[in-house]
């Protein structure tokens, strides 16, 4: 077009920038860059979780005493004997029950209801309540057992890999607040039962690898909390069959113990603990925030008159503390010595190769420090943890900032509810990207606790995006065997047909990131387009199926949600009066901290508007939800101020990678109005017509006619006057109810075709 010159935009490197006005940015640098990211010089919509699977309880042959007269009514978790008293938002698992009363076998059909081949007996059930309705021809006082697997609905505290005898083979070891689970061959299940912690929902579990048993098996030592008295675990260790506590001897004097710690870490061939709790006994016990202790060199587990912690014996254990008031928080190796960040400073533990005095302290930094002890990520060379003033780097020499081009993030990041404990962090080897989940406290609301964001940093290239997840803890899994297409599913009814991943994705023992939630659900990181479910439903209540009538309200506890997210519902027992939800995808209106409500997409507006309508109806368990995520590419405020002009833009040229059915909506925004679009109505209609301009063009697909062509170059028709112009890259309401949501999106280049349009004028000229 005549006139007119292109801006490239290519090598994309900058990525997410909020330390300068939008309109002095480099060209290739986004002031808003959410659930997208920078990788190897291109920009990449965020991909979705898949979900490996919610953290569950597994019972076999469990006695429900003798059978009351038919019909026989009872509620599974207060008839067992012993009684289980369930966790406030457990659930059972559909489909798991199977009640055994003499001869006559019930089993569980995952809709609500059991059913036998001995003729005349049936049965009903409530899978949250568990609440169970038999008619039965068995007579009363018959013995009766049940077996049956349910979700305690817990918080995710720990994603920890233990080292397994088999080279290159580790196993994932989750926790919640109560219980240690492992993936086992039908799902979660609950890992050396009988054995419970008592952390709290910001207590992360501190693991490490060291040592081993008579039989030469590999020890797994744990901790997840460093308080004293009756609401404190002990430190516990385990070869796989049995948890051990384990408190040894610090003082043959003083008769004293190390009863807790921070963190445990092998060093130059010792078991190194920080910020202890030592005592006489785990309740009397006094906390040394500073402190370093260490065992003698080689095996640290004390055995008859073998005490390997003692402090009072030449050439055992000992102690140090370091100089400050501040306590330790987090630690990590760097080369071959260990960084401590304590609350605003940082100091590093060096050998010194004496016997005596193993080990000294030297301060790094007297400014920067970390405030979470598992925002701590292990690089090459340095160690990198969140603390009070930024995203901190220590490579055992210097400590300072990486995050400059964030400078006042972390300042956004919730300090209540223990906000600064709940980060954590994890690095993607094969990505070559690091991830912090955080509590962002401008978009939480009263009562929520947990993270509702992922810090993304891609440390190839210096640069930085933002995830909008809910996500309380981070680590790796290495499945057993590839996974196939079938097992890619995006959503719980798609098929391999569907699939949007090569057949070489996920081998065995690849060690894949996975995330653990407020709910209890563990789903793999970034590898479909969508999401797979990670919330569960406790309750429906459905307001009728008019549009006079209120939309329907959903209780998901801690759900974590804000108003105008999008999600889509899944596995409500079918035949119940709510299962014509499945599958629907609805826009929510946040209520409160456990309940939202639903709209939906009504096309004549382009808006989530029409009222989310269901039956009245019983509620008898069931339903899980996923999210459907947008996402935000928003450029610089594109300008020709150094020639004192303002700036038109004719057309964009987009170079995208070819999908199936995908597409993208772009929004140019002028000057600093970044709410009301220019090229989308009210500001583009046709005055004749009321109708959209249909010069202008927002919907930009990123199909191609040629079947062969991978990637594809777009036009699209923008013409735009002002002093400053903004363009977002975004799917609209319709894309995200449609296929479009579902498809990937990868921005190779743009074209930006421009040129002045005048001299600039004060307002009022």
């Amino acid at each position: 077009m005549a006139g007119y010159s292109p801006l490239k935009i290519t090598g994309n490197t900058t990525g997410l920038v909020q330390e300068r006005e939008e309109f002095l940015l480099p060209d290739d640098a986004y002031p808003v860059l959410e659930n997208a990211y920078v990788w190897r010089e291109r920009i990449k919509r965020k991909q979705g979780s898949e979900l490996l699977g919610r953290l569950r309880r597994v019972f076999t042959s469990l006695s429900l005493g003798n059978s009351g007269a038919s019909p026989w009514t009872f509620t599974i978790y207060s008839t067992l004997v012993p009684a289980i008293i369930p966790e406030a938002n457990a659930q059972i698992e559909p489909g798991s029950i199977v009640i055994t009363i003499g001869a006559i076998v019930f089993t569980d059909q995952g809709d609500g209801t059991l059913t036998s081949v001995t003729v005349g007996n049936s049965g009903i059930i409530n899978y949250n309540t568990g609440v169970v309705t038999l008619t039965h021809t068995a007579g009363a006082g018959v013995a009766t057992t049940i077996n049956f697997n349910y979700f305690p609905g817990l918080p995710v505290m720990g994603l920890r890999s233990r080292e397994l005898n088999n080279i290159n083979n580790e196993q994932l070891v989750a926790f919640d607040t109560v219980y240690a689970y492992v993936f086992g061959t039908t799902g979660w299940e609950e890992f050396i039962p009988g054995t419970t912690w008592s952390g709290r929902d910001f207590d992360f579990f501190w693991s490490t690898n060291y040592w081993v048993n008579s039989a030469n098996n590999k020890l797994f030592w744990v901790t997840n909390d460093y308080r004293s008295g009756a609401l404190g675990d002990p430190i516990r260790y385990t070869d796989g069959t049995a948890w051990t506590n384990f408190s040894p001897q610090t003082n043959f004097v003083a008769t004293e113990f190390l009863q807790q710690c921070l963190a445990l870490l092998p060093f130059r061939s010792r078991l190194v603990a920080f910020n202890t709790w030592e005592g006489a006994n785990l309740a009397n016990s006094v906390n040394f925030p500073q402190r370093i202790r260490w065992a003698a060199i080689g095996n640290p587990i004390p055995n008859g008159a073998y005490q390997p912690w003692v402090d009072d014996v030449r050439g055992q254990g000992g102690f140090l503390d370091i100089p400050t008031s501040e306590s330790i928080v987090a630690v990590g190796f760097v080369r071959d010595n260990l960084v401590i960040y304590c609350e605003r400073s940082t100091w590093q533990l060096r050998y010194t190769g004496r016997s005596i005095a193993p080990f000294q302290i030297e301060k790094v930094n007297s400014e920067l420090g970390a405030e979470s002890t598992f925002s701590a990520v292990q690089f090459d060379t340095s160690l990198v943890g969140i603390g009070d003033k930024g995203v901190v780097e220590c490579d055992s020499f210097k400590s300072e900032r990486i995050d400059i081009k964030l400078p006042d993030l972390v300042f956004f990041f919730n300090n209540d509810a223990n906000g600064p404990s709940r980060i954590h962090g994890i690095r993607d080897f094969q990505k070559r990207l690091a991830y912090w989940t955080y509590p962002y406290q401008p978009s939480q609301t009263t009562g929520d606790i947990f993270p509702n964001r992922r810090l993304v940093y891609n440390y190839e290239n210096d640069s930085w995006a933002i995830f909008t997840d809910s996500l309380t803890t981070l680590g790796t899994y290495q499945a057993q065997s590839g996974r196939r297409w079938q097992d890619y599913a995006k959503a719980p009814d798609d098929t391999w047909q569907e699939q949007n991943v090569p057949w070489i994705s996920g081998p065995s023992l690849f060690p894949s990131i996975v995330g653990g939630n407020q709910q209890g659900f563990v789903n793999y990181l970034d590898v479909n387009v969508t999401n797979g479910v990670s919330l569960f439903i406790t309750n429906i209540v459905g307001f009728g199926i008019t549009n006079n009538d209120p939309p329907v309200r959903i209780t998901s506890p801690n759900h974590n949600l804000e108003t105008n997210q999008i999600i889509q519902i899944f596995d409500i027992p079918e035949g119940s009066d709510f299962d014509l939800l499945n599958s629907g995808i609805f826009s929510i209106t946040r209520i409160d901290l456990n309940t939202f409500s639903l709209s939906v997409y009504d096309p004549s507006t382009g808006q989530f508007s029409l009222p989310g309508l269901a039956p009245i109806g019983a509620y008898i368990g069931g339903g899980q939800i996923s999210l459907k995520d947008n996402f935000s590419i928003t450029s610089k405020k594109f300008n020709f101020l150094d020639d004192g002009q303002n700036i038109q833009l004719g057309f964009i040229d987009v170079l995208f990678d070819t999908t199936e059915e995908g597409g993208i909506s772009l929004n140019v925004y002028t000057d600093y109005n970044d709410d009301q679009p220019t090229n989308i109505l009210p500001l583009n209609d046709n005055p004749s017509t009321g109708l959209p301009d249909t010069f202008f063009n927002s919907i930009v697909p990123t199909t191609s006619t040629n079947e062969f062509q991978s990637k594809v170059w777009q036009r699209i028709f923008c013409p735009t006057r002002s002093a400053f112009i903004t363009i977002e890259w975004t799917l609209s309401n319709s894309q995200m109810v449609g296929p479009e949501q579902e498809s990937d999106v990868q921005i190779d280049a743009q074209i930006l075709w421009i040129r002045k349009a005048g001299r600039q004028l004060p307002s009022g000229f």
